[in-house]
C-alpha cells in the first residue's frame, strides 16, 4: 500500500472501501470508459473534479490537444448525463494565460477556437498539425499552456448547462501536513532543480534570480479544490463560471536565488549519502552565459567521464544526462525568466464561509504559520524519502560531502593555477 494512504488506514480504514476504481483513458473518446462504467458514473456521481492532464511541456501538439482539450470536452459531455451532478470543477493552471502580467480570476480569450483545434487533432497527421501549430498557439510557449487554455474555453462554454468552476493552482510542491509532512511523489517543478544541485549533478541554472516562484503545497492545493467544489455547490448560477487562482501571491513567495540559497543551506546541514560532486550552482539570466557555464561545468566533465567509462567497458551516461537537462532548462526558460502576479482574492474568500471546525481543517492561508526555510528543508527531505528512497546515514553522507568539498577545492585551485600560468606565459610571449 502506498505511503500516501498510511494515515487514513490507521485512522479510518473503512474509508478506503468507498473508493471504486474504474478503467479509463482521457486520451480516448468517452474517456475510454466502458458503457457499463459510464452508466454507473452518470447515475451515481454528484461531484466531478477533473484533474487528469499531461503536464509535459514538449508533448506534440496533436497529443496534447487530444488529451488536455478533447479530454475536457469528453468530461463535460459525460457530466451532461449526470442528473444528480451539483458541481464540476476543472483543474487548470495559473500559467494558462501568460500574455497578461497580472492574471485575474476570470476566463481569458484563447488564441484559437477549441472545437477547430480538436477537429484538426482528430483529422490531421501529427506532422501536418505540428506545421500549423505556430499560427494557432500565438503567445503560448509550449503545447501545455496552449491546450490548458483551450480546455478552460471548453469548460466555460458549458457554463449554461452545468454548475462549473475552474481552479488554477500555481507550482504544486510537497505537502505541508497531509498526508504527511514533506510527502511528494514526483520531481516536477523547482524540486527537480534542487535535487540535481543537491546531488552535485547540476551546477548552472537559466533563470532571473529575482523572479518570483509562486508555489503551493499539495495539501493546500487539494484543500482549495475541495472548497471550490463546496462553493460551486453552495453558490453557483447557471450562465456564470467561478475561477479561483490557488496560489501564494501576495502572501509568501520566494525568488529563484532565495530558493537556491536555502536549498544549499539544507544540503550543507543534511547532505545526500551519494553525491556526484560538491553541490554549488550559478544562476544567470543570459542564455549565452548559461551555455558557456554548461559547457564548462556539464559538457566538458561529461566528455571526460564518458570517455573513461567507455574505456573501462561500461555504458556512458553523463553526456546524455546533461544534454537532457540542458534541453529541459531551455524548455522552461519562459517561466524562469519572467514574472507574473496572480490575483487570488476569490481563492482566499473560500475560507470565509466555513464554520470554525472546517476552517481549521481546510485552511488555505498558511502565511502566518509557515517557516519558509523549514518548509524548503522539509520538501527536500520529502523528495529524499519518498521519491529517491534513500537510506539515511548522516555520518557517511557528511563524510562523503567533505571528501567532495576537498576534491572540488583542489580542482578549482589547479584550474586557477593553469589559467594564471597560461595567461602569464601568453602575455610574456607578447612582451618578449
Amino acid at each position: 500500500m502506498l505511503k500516501v494512504f498510511e494515515n487514513i488506514r490507521r485512522t479510518d480504514p473503512g474509508a478506503l472501501a468507498k473508493i471504486v476504481p474504474i478503467n479509463g483513458d482521457c486520451f480516448e473518446k468517452r474517456l475510454g470508459l466502458s458503457p457499463d462504467d459510464a452508466s454507473m458514473v452518470q447515475a451515481e456521481v454528484n461531484v466531478f473534479v477533473h484533474t487528469a492532464a499531461s503536464v509535459r511541456f514538449d508533448d506534440p501538439v496533436k497529443q496534447a490537444v487530444l488529451l488536455n482539450t478533447r479530454g475536457a470536452q469528453e468530461v463535460c459531455s459525460l457530466a451532461l448525463g449526470m442528473p444528480h451532478l451539483r458541481a464540476l470543477v476543472h483543474v487548470s493552471t495559473t500559467y494558462s494565460n501568460t500574455n497578461h502580467p497580472i492574471i485575474e480570476e476570470r476566463v481569458y480569450p484563447a488564441t484559437a477556437k477549441w472545437r477547430e483545434m480538436v477537429h484538426l487533432a482528430e483529422t490531421l497527421t501529427e506532422e501536418d498539425f505540428q506545421r500549423q501549430a505556430p499560427q494557432h498557439m500565438g503567445y503560448h510557449p509550449n503545447t501545455y499552456t496552449f491546450t490548458k487554455s483551450l480546455a478552460e474555453q471548453v469548460v466555460n462554454d458549458h457554463r449554461d448547462r452545468l454548475n462549473v468552476a475552474i481552479y488554477r493552482p500555481s507550482i504544486v510542491v510537497g505537502a505541508m501536513k497531509e498526508p504527511m509532512p514533506g510527502w511528494v511523489d514526483n520531481l516536477n517543478g523547482p524540486m527537480a532543480l534542487c535535487v540535481g544541485v543537491s546531488k552535485g549533478l547540476i551546477h548552472t541554472a537559466l533563470a532571473d534570480e529575482n523572479s518570483v516562484m509562486d508555489m503551493v503545497p499539495v495539501d493546500i492545493a487539494v484543500n482549495g479544490i475541495i472548497l471550490a467544489v463546496y462553493e460551486t455547490m453552495r453558490n453557483s448560477t447557471r450562465g456564470e463560471i467561478k475561477v479561483f487562482n490557488g496560489c501564494s501571491s501576495n502572501k509568501k513567495t520566494l525568488k529563484v536565488q532565495e530558493i537556491m540559497d536555502l536549498g544549499l543551506k539544507c544540503i550543507e546541514k543534511n547532505p545526500h549519502d551519494r553525491i556526484l560532486w560538491y553541490p554549488f550552482v550559478f544562476v544567470t539570466s543570459s542564455k549565452v552565459m548559461f551555455t558557456i557555464l554548461t559547457c564548462i561545468f556539464h559538457f566538458f566533465p561529461a566528455l571526460i567521464v564518458d570517455t573513461i567509462t567507455r574505456l573501462t567497458g561500461n555504458k556512458p551516461w553523463m553526456w546524455r544526462t546533461y544534454m537532457k537537462a540542458y534541453k529541459a532548462t531551455l524548455a522552461i526558460r519562459y517561466f524562469t525568466l519572467h514574472h507574473w502576479v496572480f490575483r487570488n482574492e476569490k481563492f482566499f474568500e473560500l475560507e470565509q464561509n466555513l464554520n470554525e471546525r472546517d476552517a481549521a481543517t481546510y485552511k488555505l492561508d498558511q502565511s502566518k504559520e509557515v517557516d519558509i526555510p523549514a518548509f524548503i528543508a522539509l520538501s527536500m527531505e520529502g523528495v529524499r524519502r519518498y521519491v529517491l528512497k534513500e537510506n539515511m546515514d548522516p555520518v557517511k553522507a557528511k563524510r562523503n560531502q567533505m571528501t567532495m568539498y576537498i576534491i572540488d577545492r583542489v580542482v578549482r585551485g589547479l584550474l586557477l593555477y593553469f589559467a594564471v600560468t597560461s595567461t602569464y606565459g601568453f602575455i610574456s610571449g607578447l612582451v618578449g
